[in-house]
């Protein structure tokens, strides 16, 4: 797996532009509150590690469940959707004490996952996640 070497999701929700999304963390629970922090950080690390993906949505538990404990996710059976693919990805993300924050992170992408595939793991099929890119 990648070790991260900075935390990247930090800086995304201190943005201006996603005032909203900062805003809303706080009044989800606490297990969800971790999912997106940490799909944050994939997606993040991810496009930093190698600008030719462009993630924009992360399904942790797309092939398998995570793991989880008060501060830790682990995915190992995750999906990513960058441009018109889905790829195979795992993660390993740590979370502050008050769950506000990601403190360390690991990752690896894999394959892409094939379109016939994708109905079988739920997730969206053609148009649905296009965005023109």
């Amino acid at each position: 797996m990648i070790h991260a070497t900075s935390v990247l999701s930090a800086r995304v929700l201190a943005d201006p532009r996603n005032r909203q999304a900062r805003e809303a963390l706080p009044g989800l629970a606490p297990d969800e509150r971790i999912l997106q922090i940490c799909n944050l950080e994939a997606m993040e690390q991810v496009a930093a590690w190698d600008p030719g993906f462009k993630p924009d949505y992360i399904v942790a538990y797309a092939t398998a469940d995570i793991r989880m404990s008060p501060q830790e996710i682990e995915a190992n059976g995750g999906a990513m959707h960058s441009r018109h693919d889905w790829y195979a990805i795992r993660y390993r993300c740590m979370v502050s004490p008050d769950r506000s924050k990601v403190v360390a992170f690991d990752f690896r992408v894999g394959d892409p996952i094939p379109e016939n595939d994708w109905s079988a793991y739920n997730l969206p099929v053609g148009g649905d996640m296009d965005h023109g890119d």
